[in-house]
């Protein structure tokens, strides 16, 4: 230990003297070697605490030289190198080791710490030196068969890890780890290194970590070397991998606690098994990213049919036996760790694997993503957080996953009427923000100037309700005076992360926020295969005989199949792109394995879900009709009513996402808070994509004659809420309490996030080498998904967040906690009433950007493009 310390305290500079140093390591080395060779079993103790004293010395003097070499700036010798090497040092500590019965660890570590530090200082100088290289593998052989205690598989997990590095940086030094293992069938081959990281990857803490980051460095090599690929798929690595995650997985609590919809990065840091899942699922996905393409594909297999199929999802769907159960809180909680782990996995490794099994896989007949829309019915918390899966589904941006959920149905334009109307004219959402703006309900035209009044008279009185900077009514949000519109889309000068600043009534930061989600979303979107601006063009049906059938079966046929139709009739003009067939799942894989996940990368189709050799397994257009034909046909022989009723069913028309959420907004006085926001952040979501065919249904009124539209829908609640409060002598009073209370908790939001990330980073830049789960929330930049957010939990605060706020909770009045504002059905109304006033400002605004980006020859401007870059 004193030589360990001593080699740390030396300076190469003032300390190092070549001649001496050399004299005092041979001295050394005669000293041990002599203890070595007069060794006896009755003495075997002293013998071992002077070899490895001596050890400590060699190691401290070999440092010292690497160290003055480093400094040096002529070319120098190395004697104690030289001499280490020249009389097989190394081999001789070895061969003695392993006599020495139970104190063979202790020898094997000091071994250990001295490879260590070779490799670490002489790199490629050593690494392929005999005396060096010999005992290194025959001291790492020793540990295929057995499992080290723990001190001494960290110090070996260390020095693997080292020869990774260096590997990585001279691959042509790669054979020389492979050694022989003799079996029934033969030789075969063995990468050593690979084989002893593999028993320590799933390991908790440091060692473990390190394990994970040295056969990530294995996996990149294997993309290099053939052999390295074979070895490791012949050492069961791909398995080894994939079960561990199984295994993580069923030690996950089986229920979530209450109020928790979405897990965050300190839920997974609270919960040490969840902890070393995410560890574990984030290692397979980086693993299937850089390795090999051949164990990517056996990983990814073993991943859908080891986990996902047999693990994921009965745990999502709750199956026993043959028949689909219901157990609320353990699919509420199957539910958030799937959304969890879409969120903790990218385009290149596991992303393709999982959306082929959500979006195609089966159960008693089910597609998965059919029974999770299904779900998405109610306010429970089931209903909450598979409403958070679709919001994370949505922001991956891709192609399929929107094709699946929302363009499919909407493609053969059913819904809307395109005889009147262009999609995409500028002049509509020009009227939608003007009209979105008329519904507001007559006691949010309050103006907020009145409410932040309230707000003082109320201090003046000692009655301080908000702590929040109320300064002229020409600044907005640290802005002062008006600001031009040519000014606003190219930058933002919001600070929208200021704890003492709020966004409610900022219809400018509504404007900033519209134009950030747009941008952003159109350039994940530029590689899309489709603009998605106009409806399917459909041949009319002639045959008289079978008129009726026909056409029931062609509506809702083409509701199905219309993206093979779209996509196969796609202009070519709108891109210069190869075009791509929906067909595709049917066809082979290509050998370059494009990952067409659209939103990371090329352009799409379904064959980005499927990987299905057979092709009647696919979802070819024609064997797909037959059978919806087939399905129909039987339903008509069942049912007295019109099948056309059929057509004007919203789940039908516009498919159970869109439908389920437009339900969810018509309940909006009903319902609660946590809801209400999280309707509101998905819808807002779907708005901000480029896509004409989507962004028209919901934000132009008029252009859906067989299903409510969400301006329809809004005029209604707003007729509702006008009629509620009418009468009401304090509803002034009222409306401000609303405006207070979710001001608060906006700011409780930021100060929280800001809090948290203070500790994250701190604990980030004491533990340079944490892995733990550090995703962060996205910065504020609207108040829906502000709040959407911020309800996501309720929780009580730590103390650091008691002393960000001020005044504390327990000083606030009453109207500043949700119970207030669930007493009664009018103080409910006015809070979803002030909250639908500040949703229709978003909407208004984001018509506008909308507007101006069909209307712009260049909207993506950029200079605005490198700040969203930065």
């Amino acid at each position: 230990m004193f030589a360990r310390q001593l080699s740390r305290s030396l300076d190469p500079k003032h300390d190092y003297e070549p001649q001496a140093c050399y004299s005092s390591f041979c001295k050394h080395w005669q000293q041990a070697h002599d203890i070595i060779i007069k060794s006896k079993p009755q003495n075997l103790h002293d013998d071992v605490l002077g070899v490895v004293n001596h050890l400590e010395q060699l190691t401290t003097l070999l440092v010292l030289e690497a160290r003055a070499k480093e400094l040096s700036t002529k070319p120098t010798q190395q004697p104690c190198f030289e001499f280490l090497l020249s009389e097989n040092v190394l081999d001789k500590l070895y061969e003695w080791a392993i006599s020495t019965g139970k104190y063979e660890n202790a020898l094997r570590l000091e071994q250990l710490r001295l490879f260590g530090h070779l490799i670490n200082f002489y790199n490629s100088q050593v690494i392929a030196a005999e005396p060096f290289l010999r005992p290194l593998l025959k001291l790492l052989s020793g540990f295929r068969d057995q499992l080290p205690p723990p001190n001494l598989e960290s110090q070996l997990v260390a020095v693997l890890n080292q020869l990774c590095i260096t590997l990585m940086q001279n691959m042509k030094f790669v054979d020389l780890f492979f050694l022989t293992t003799h079996t029934q069938n033969g030789s075969v081959p063995e990468f050593v290194i690979g084989q002893l990281l593999l028993s320590s990857v799933h390991r908790e803490g440091s060692c473990g970590s390190v394990a994970r980051d040295a056969f990530l460095l294995c996996a990149k090599m294997s993309a290099i070397s053939e052999q390295l690929a074979e070895c490791l798929l012949a050492g069961n690595a791909c398995p080894i991998l994939a079960t561990g995650l199984s295994g993580l997985y069923s030690l996950l609590p089986r229920t979530l606690g209450e109020g928790i919809q979405r897990l965050t990065p300190d839920d997974v840091n609270k919960v040490h098994k969840l902890t070393l899942f995410i560890d574990s699922l984030e290692f397979c996905n980086a693993v299937a990213q850089v390795a090999h393409p051949t164990i990517r594909s056996q990983l990814l297999d073993l991943l859908l049919q080891g986990f996902l199929v047999p693990v994921m999802g009965p745990a999502l769907l709750q199956t026993k036996g043959e028949t689909l159960q219901s157990g609320a809180g353990e699919q509420a909680a199957a539910t958030a760790y799937f959304e969890l782990l879409i969120r903790c996995i990218t385009p290149g490794g596991v992303m393709r694997v999982v959306l082929q099994f959500l979006f195609t896989f089966e159960y008693d007949g089910v597609k998965v993503i059919d029974v999770l829309l299904a779900r998405l019915e109610g306010s429970s918390q089931l209903s909450l957080v598979t409403l958070s899966l679709m919001e994370t589904l949505i922001d991956l941006n891709c192609e399929d996953v929107m094709i699946e959920l929302v363009f499919k149905y909407l493609l053969n334009g059913h819904h809307v009427v395109t005889q009147k109307h262009k999609l995409s004219d500028p002049e509509l959402y020009r009227l939608a923000s003007n009209a979105f703006l008329d519904l507001t309900p007559k006691c949010c035209q309050r103006p907020l100037e009145s409410t932040k009044k309230w707000v003082q008279d109320m201090a003046t009185t000692g009655r301080k309700v908000l702590d929040i900077n109320l300064e002229s009514n020409n600044r907005v949000n640290g802005v002062q005076g008006d600001i031009a519109l040519s000014d606003l889309v190219q930058e933002i000068n919001f600070d929208y992360g200021n704890p003492n600043d709020t966004l409610i009534g900022n219809y400018h930061a509504y404007l900033c926020n519209s134009r950030f989600e747009i941008v952003t979303r159109a350039i994940a979107c530029a590689q899309w295969s489709s603009k998605y601006h106009k409806v399917t063009k459909r041949e009319p049906n002639n045959n008289a005989k079978d008129k009726d059938l026909d056409h029931t079966i062609d509506s809702l046929v083409s509701i199905c199949t219309s993206g093979y139709e779209t996509l196969k009739t796609s202009e070519k003009s709108d891109s210069s792109e190869k075009e791509h067939s929906l067909n595709s799942l049917t066809e082979e894989k290509d050998e370059k394995e494009h990952d067409s996940l659209n939103s990371f990368g090329e352009s799409s189709g379904y064959d980005s879900f499927l990987n299905k050799e057979d092709p009647d397994e696919g979802f070819a257009e024609d064997s797909f009709r037959k059978s919806f034909e087939k399905e129909l046909e039987d339903i008509i022989d069942r049912c007295d009513a019109p099948v056309r009723s059929w057509r004007v069913n919203a789940d039908t028309l516009i498919g159970p996402l869109l439908s389920s959420l437009l339900r969810k907004v018509g309940t909006l006085l009903e319902t609660d808070i946590t809801t209400n926001f999280r309707v509101t952040s998905a819808i807002c979501k779907l708005c901000s994509f480029p896509s004409p065919l989507l962004t028209a249904v919901l934000l132009c009124p008029n252009l859906t004659p067989n299903i409510p539209s969400l301006y329809q829908i809004l005029n209604k609640l707003r007729e509702e809420i006008d009629a509620a409060v009418m009468g009401f002598d304090k509803i002034n009073e009222l409306v401000d309490r609303a405006r207070v209370f979710l001001i608060q908790r906006e700011l409780s939001l930021v100060r929280r996030a800001l809090t948290s990330n203070d500790r994250r980073a701190q604990k980030q830049n004491s533990q340079n080498a944490d892995n733990s789960f550090r995703r962060t929330e996205p910065k504020r930049r609207s108040l829906s998904t502000s709040l959407s957010n911020m309800f996501a939990r309720k929780t009580p605060q730590s103390p650091q967040q008691q002393q960000y706020h001020s005044p504390t909770p327990t000083q606030l009045p009453p109207f500043t906690q949700e119970p207030y504002w669930n007493k009664s059905a009018i103080h409910r109304c006015v809070l979803n009433a002030v909250i639908l006033d500040e949703w229709l400002k978003e909407l208004s605004a984001l018509c506008q950007e909308q507007a101006l980006r069909l209307s712009a020859d260049s909207y993506e401007h950029e200079s605005y493009v490198r700040i969203l870059a930065l």
